[in-house]
Order: C-alpha cells, then sequence, then structure tokens
C-alpha cells in the first residue's frame, strides 16, 4: 500500500518543504512547480532520484525524459509535488532540495566538494564551507612557536645600527 496526501522534504537549510504525493499524470496541476521522482522502499524510506521544476507541472511530468530511466533502472514508484508561482523561489527550493539529498539522477546543482558555494543569493547568506564549519582553516602558529622563530631570525636593521656605532 502507498500512501496519498502529503510529505515533508528538508533543504540543505533545514527549511521544510510540504509536497503532494501522486501516482498517476490525471492528478498533477497545470500551474508550476518543483517536483521530486521518489523511490519507497519500505513503507516510510523514500529515496528522492530526481528533484526538478517546471513552469507547467502536468506538462512537464507527462512526458518527462528522465521518468523511464528513474521507473525502469532505479525503481521511482511515485511523484512528489508543490507548486510555486515565483520563478526565483523554485529556483531557491530546488537548488535547497538538491544540495540536501544529491539525488542519482540529478548531475546539476549538485555540491562537488565543501567549498562549493550555492548558486541562488539567499542560500548563499547563511552558507559556510566545511572548513569553515568544523574551523579547518590554515594552522595558526602558537605563541611559543613565534618566539622561537625570533630567536633564530637575526633582527633586521641591527647590522646598519652596528655598522654606525663603528664609525
Amino acid at each position: 500500500m502507498i500512501p496519498y496526501g502529503w510529505h515533508v522534504w528538508r533543504g540543505e537549510t533545514n527549511e521544510r518543504y510540504r509536497f503532494k504525493i501522486t501516482r498517476s499524470e490525471s492528478e498533477l496541476p497545470s500551474a508550476p512547480g518543483i517536483y521530486v521522482m521518489v523511490r519507497r522502499t519500505a513503507f516510510f524510506w523514500l529515496k528522492p532520484i530526481y528533484i526538478g521544476k517546471a513552469a507547467s507541472l502536468s506538462s512537464r511530468l507527462g512526458d518527462h525524459e528522465k521518468w523511464y530511466k528513474a521507473l525502469y533502472k532505479y525503481n521511482a514508484t511515485e511523484r512528489h509535488y508543490m507548486t510555486i508561482r515565483k520563478e526565483d523561489e523554485r529556483q531557491r527550493v530546488e537548488e535547497d532540495l538538491v544540495r540536501r539529498y544529491k539525488p542519482v539522477m540529478n548531475d546539476m546543482l549538485v555540491p562537488r566538494s565543501g567549498k562549493d558555494a550555492p548558486n541562488h543569493a539567499k542560500l548563499k547568506r547563511g552558507w559556510m564551507s566545511a572548513a569553515e564549519y568544523y574551523a579547518l582553516g590554515p594552522v595558526k602558529p602558537s605563541k611559543k612557536a613565534k618566539k622561537s622563530e625570533a630567536k633564530k631570525k637575526p633582527k633586521r636593521g641591527s647590522a646598519k645600527s652596528n655598522l654606525k656605532k663603528a664609525a
């Protein structure tokens, strides 16, 4: 039994997005929005296979070029959708979800490393790289190490002052 209704997906920013669950194309609205192709492995284990955005959900998902690959190769069982009118907001939500789940069929917007910043301006505001988050930047020398380096190096200008004293 596959439950129908709603499912909440969280983005990388931990923001919640409420999606409608559907299996048939007739239930899809013609409104713009975000969609997720999902594999349900058990009653409650969901894995996003592909996340995308569309100007018209019904026309885009009716003959989506990746649906058959998701269905037969990755065993997709259902599609989740959320209607969003503004294009800018659709881009933000799509990127937020892709960065969190890294779906196997998405090749764009997936971060390749910990330093890969988001593209959308609203997502960039609160973002920090893994190195910044875990404070893994360059190691600063301790005070003790600085003192030992200072003893090894001759002081600048000391040779000049010695020459002036001798003259």
